[in-house]
């Protein structure tokens, strides 16, 4: 459902659940760590790149593993700090401050960025720009919890399950998740990206 929820509802939010499997990679070491609040120009500078310092939802990305996943084509793990502050805390519905549904899903949105752009996928072309979801493809998203002020640590996963290219250009598509203080209450399936001239 959608709509107005009583305070007591959020109160104990379980999130989806998660086997010992699932939390794996929340503690995995990675060789590369990648600061991007430093706007590292790789990643954050020419045509190709993450998106400016207000709307970028990863904060670091933690967790690089190039032969990881079920596929063998990439795992990644990135976190962002909570900080009361943020500016959708009080963009949301009046007298809710959440952190809308949405930037969840444009966090693992730019961790798939991040992972093309470290791939170097759209190198030939001459503009390249990110298709923001690819067409065709029906993305579903399950969320059993929310992200609040009081929050310390938002980390997102995602496992690369396709790579290809075709005539309009290379894509990605990966499954995700976002975790909140270790508490598992996002999941993404089939969430794609484009890289088009």
């Amino acid at each position: 459902v959608f709509g107005f929820f009583p305070k007591e509802a959020f109160e104990n939010q379980v999130g989806l659940p998660a086997t010992p499997a699932d939390r794996c990679l929340l503690d995995a070491p990675s060789e590369r760590v990648v600061d991007l609040t430093t706007r590292p120009e790789r990643y954050c500078g020419g045509e190709l790149r993450l998106a400016a310092e207000m709307l970028l939802m990863i904060d670091r990305v933690t967790g690089i593993w190039p032969h990881g996943g079920a596929q063998g084509l990439g795992a990644l793990r990135a976190e962002k700090s909570g900080d009361a502050a943020e500016w959708f805390f009080k963009a949301h519905f009046f007298q809710d401050p959440v952190q809308p549904g949405s930037l969840g899903v444009e966090a693992l949105c730019q961790l798939l960025q991040f992972f093309m752009i470290d791939r170097e996928l759209g190198q030939e072309l001459a503009h390249p720009r990110f298709e923001p979801l690819m067409l065709d493809r029906p993305v579903t998203w399950k969320y059993r919890g929310q992200v609040v002020p009081t929050n310390k640590e938002i980390t997102t996963e995602l496992e690369i399950t396709e790579l290809g290219e075709d005539a309009r250009g290379p894509y990605a598509i990966g499954a995700g998740w976002l975790w909140v203080d270790g508490k598992r209450i996002y999941g993404v399936k089939n969430l794609g990206m484009r890289i088009v001239d």
